[in-house]
């Protein structure tokens, strides 16, 4: 059977795509000008998110439910954040010998906690998670 036509463009692309990162990598060992390499890298990198956040979007609004689904996780996201923000402090810490940091201020230092215990909230969460599969799956 012959490969569609959506896979053949992607084929086409991805072999373009190698073909650029490995010209640009034989260039920079040449030169070692890493400029274009990462200028290349970022060009991937804000395609990748582009490209995962349009898939993201048309799967979103494909059904109803799909919808009230994200929607519902994004909240729960949000309740999250919120959360961790008002735990997270706003002084700022001290260096070893007592004097505060210079470049840190209190909106950075609180939300520095803020990522902080969202992170642990989240990993928490996966723990509790992982426990029950496993629970559950000894019960079955």
């Amino acid at each position: 059977m012959g490969k569609s036509l959506a896979i053949r463009i992607i084929s086409i692309l991805f072999i373009a795509l190698f073909s650029i990162s490995v010209l640009l990598g034989i260039i920079f060992f040449i030169n070692k000008n890493e400029n274009p390499l990462l200028i290349w890298m970022y060009a991937l990198i804000i395609a990748a998110i582009g490209i995962t956040l349009v898939f993201m979007l048309a799967n979103v609004f494909k059904t109803k439910k799909s919808l009230i689904t994200s929607l519902l996780i994004a909240a729960g996201f949000g309740v999250f954040v919120l959360i961790s923000y008002v735990l997270a402090s706003s002084t700022i810490p001290l260096q070893a010998d007592g004097i505060p940091f210079d470049n840190i201020t209190e909106v950075g230092s609180r939300w520095s906690g803020t990522i902080l215990y969202l992170l642990y909230f989240l990993l928490g969460g996966s723990f509790l998670t992982l426990i029950f599969t496993e629970i559950r799956g000894a019960i079955k």
